[in-house]
Order: C-alpha cells, then sequence, then structure tokens
C-alpha cells in the first residue's frame, strides 16, 4: 500500500476529457498552437519573471539569469520529399498531408480483401450496412478489391460474446485474411480482448472500430472508411507510398 500525504499531491491528466467537448477543444487548441504562438507566449513568461520583484529575488538567491528572449541558432530548412505512388508521384502541400491523394490513387501495392469476416452486435447492424457501402464506393479508387464478409450478427456486446462468436468464425474459416469487429464507443475492455485474442491466441489481422467513429455526416464516415482501408492494406502487407532514398 502506498499512502500519499494530500497536502504534496498535485492532480495530473484529465478525466472523462473525450465526454467534454468543450475541454477537449481548449486542449486541443493550447495543442496545436504556431511556432510564432508558443515564442509568444514564452517571451511573455520571461518578461512577467523579469518584472516580478518576489521572481527576481528567487532567482537572485539561486544564482539564476534568465535572459529576456529565448535562444536563437542558425536552422536548415530540408527540401522537400517527393511521394511515390504507383502511377504517379507528387510534392506534398504545405500542410506535409498527403491523404486527398493517396485515396484517390493506386497505392504502390495493393492486397485485395477476398476472405474475411464482420462481427458486430445486433443494435449496431445499421452502422454495420453504412460501413460496408463506404468500403465499396471507396475501394475502387485505392485500387482495392472488398468481397463480401462472412458477417456475424452478435446478440449482444459482451466480452464473452464477442470473443465466443471469434473463435468459432475463425476454427470454421480455412483462410481468413481480415477479422474486421465494430465496438461501442467507450469500450476499451472489448478492443482489448479482441486484440489479444487475434494477436496472441489465433493470429489473424484484425481491424477494431469503434461505432463513435461511423457516426456524422457521409463525408466524415467516407474519411474514415478510406483510412481503414489504409490501414487494412498495410496489415494485410501491401505498401501505401515511397520516397525516393538514393545511395
Amino acid at each position: 500500500m502506498v499512502l500519499l500525504v494530500p497536502e504534496l499531491t498535485f492532480l495530473t491528466g484529465l478525466s472523462d476529457l473525450r465526454k467534454n467537448s468543450r475541454m477537449l477543444k481548449e486542449v486541443m487548441w493550447e495543442m496545436i498552437q504556431s511556432p510564432q504562438q508558443h515564442y509568444q507566449r514564452l517571451t511573455s513568461l520571461l518578461r512577467r519573471i523579469r518584472d516580478s520583484p518576489d521572481a527576481s529575488r528567487e532567482l537572485e538567491r539561486w544564482g539564476l539569469l534568465l535572459d529576456t528572449d529565448i535562444y536563437r541558432t542558425q536552422g536548415h530548412i530540408l527540401p522537400v520529399e517527393r511521394i511515390n505512388l504507383r502511377h504517379r508521384s507528387f510534392l506534398p502541400a504545405e500542410e506535409l498531408g498527403w491523404h486527398r491523394e493517396v485515396t484517390k490513387e493506386v497505392p504502390i501495392a495493393v492486397i485485395s480483401i477476398n476472405s474475411w469476416l464482420l462481427i458486430y452486435p445486433k443494435r449496431l447492424q445499421h452502422l454495420a450496412k453504412d460501413l460496408l457501402a463506404a468500403m465499396r464506393s471507396s475501394c475502387g479508387a485505392m485500387g482495392m478489391q472488398v468481397g463480401q464478409p462472412t458477417v456475424q450478427e452478435l446478440r449482444d456486446d459482451r466480452i464473452e460474446t464477442y470473443v465466443r462468436a471469434i473463435q468459432s468464425s475463425l476454427g470454421s474459416q480455412d483462410k481468413v485474411q481480415l477479422l474486421l469487429c465494430i465496438i461501442p464507443g467507450g469500450r476499451d475492455d472489448v478492443y482489448g480482448a479482441i486484440k489479444k485474442l487475434c494477436c496472441v491466441q489465433s493470429p489473424v489481422p484484425s481491424q477494431v472500430i469503434n461505432a463513435q467513429s461511423l457516426t456524422g455526416h457521409p463525408g466524415k464516415i467516407r474519411s474514415v472508411v478510406q483510412k481503414v482501408l489504409l490501414q487494412i492494406n498495410c496489415k494485410l502487407g501491401g505498401q501505401l507510398w515511397g520516397v525516393d532514398i538514393p545511395l
């Protein structure tokens, strides 16, 4: 047993952050500030320390002196890397992302999904239908083929139900390329059980999708499904993109 003195402890982290959208936005705003904003806040803090008599006396007592500006050094900007797909190559935009290109072009190596399992609880059957439709509409542009899955609809979303259904389905199929599960939001226990089963006990590539990510407008669902297809292609041995690496 570890006993902590309350007066000497500090609360860290944020509990139930995902349920508080306002607080989540504030945290994200703090995290994604530009370098210029970081610089302004740091120099503002240095000025406040300099202008505070108490802070100055404390620093002097320790024999410390803070500069009024952060350290400056000479930097070197590397040239932008060219991203290679199967039929074309391109330079990334200023934000250095290329999600749009890889979801509309054929990757270097594509694995077709012919033998796969789709498992979900009965109450999420509408999301499973939307997921399948979005996968079929998105896979063509990426050069992937998605066949009809073997569907297992569960009566509830308990861990034992998922585990038994997966074990039964894997045992009755000769060659399974992929197991795709839809789980209710906030069920990390179900996610952990599925991954343990598919990574340790009955090894098979697996993709677990949170039901919350499949709710919303069609554009959001399509974007999620495109990312899922890219992940699946990698897990099955495909290659999304490459860069030139000269000797």
